[in-house]
């Protein structure tokens, strides 16, 4: 009685996962084991992922008020007089991301489009037919450079100020 085994791509695959088990059971991530610097990239990465998440909440919220959570201060500061959105401008060059050198500060600037507001002004024809026609105000969108100060508070990223350059 001879039994003949054939080496099939399941058998294959099958042997490799038994083989590789005790490799994945120990868990211990490749960066954690290599000494040459990927360490403090693998962080760097990491904050300018956070750093980036933390920016795109800073542009949704200040459009509606609620961004006083994400300032270290826990309160947002007043921007512009007549400011109503901000938008990122796709357009233009993206920002840059600098960190100091203890890696515990970090600035974005950012290419902004920025809708102002203002009452409408004078007394003439034109004016008064827009005011009765319930148009009250001119809204006006100008490019902005929006440049956001960065805190490590507490073990996570938070915002400290916040400007138009």
């Amino acid at each position: 009685m001879s039994t003949t085994s054939e080496t099939t791509r399941r058998a294959f695959l099958k042997t490799g996962a038994i083989a590789a088990a005790p490799l994945a059971a120990v868990g211990v991530p490749v960066a954690a084991l290599a000494a040459d610097g990927s360490k403090a990239k693998l962080a760097r990465l990491e904050d300018e992922r956070a750093i980036g998440e933390l920016h795109g909440k800073l542009l949704r919220r200040l459009n509606t008020g609620t961004a006083g959570e994400l300032f270290a201060s826990g309160k947002a500061p007043k921007l512009e007089r007549g400011l109503r959105s901000i938008a990122p401008d796709h357009s233009a060059e993206p920002g840059a991301l600098a960190f100091s050198d203890d890696g515990k500060r970090a600035t974005r600037r950012q290419p902004v489009k920025v809708e102002i507001a203002q009452e409408l002004e004078g007394e003439g024809t034109l004016i008064q037919m827009a005011r009765l026609q319930g148009n009250t105000l001119a809204a006006t969108v100008l490019p902005r450079t929006l440049v956001a100060h960065y805190v490590r508070a507490g073990g996570r990223w938070a915002v400290e100020s916040i400007g138009f350059a």
